[in-house]
């Protein structure tokens, strides 16, 4: 942790296919990937102490809910929900744009990542 690098066989993970529940046909599948379980802890810690972080200096918002405890995608869907349903009850029009950004992180440069959070500390 001194050193601030991750051991290489902490980074390793096997990974597993298993086929989806709700899949009609064999071949769709999703990977599971086992990983350290040290490595995961020290994951939960992180996250929890960056999510700390955002939320005492407000720099997340409350609408933020999907990865927050005590808060859910369902949650933040329901809010959603009413507030459209209240705004369309008071004959207000509603434009609605979805996004997808299930890759986001996967396209983020990781450096330039850091470098931001650092600066906000």
């Amino acid at each position: 942790m001194h050193e601030g690098v991750i051991p290489a066989d902490w980074k390793c993970a096997n990974v597993t296919p298993v086929y989806k529940k709700e899949a009609r046909i064999k071949w769709i599948i999703r990977p599971v990937s086992l990983s350290s379980q040290i490595c995961k802890i020290f994951e939960s810690i992180i996250r929890d102490s960056v999510v700390h972080y955002l939320e005492v200096n407000a720099l997340i918002l409350d609408s933020q809910d999907g990865f927050r405890k005590g808060w859910s995608c369902l949650s933040n869907l329901l809010t959603f929900l009413d507030t459209v349903t209240s705004m369309i009850d008071s004959g207000n029009n509603v434009d609605v744009i979805f996004m997808d950004f299930s890759k986001a992180f996967d396209r983020v440069p990781h450096v330039r990542l850091g470098r931001k959070l650092e600066s906000m500390v």
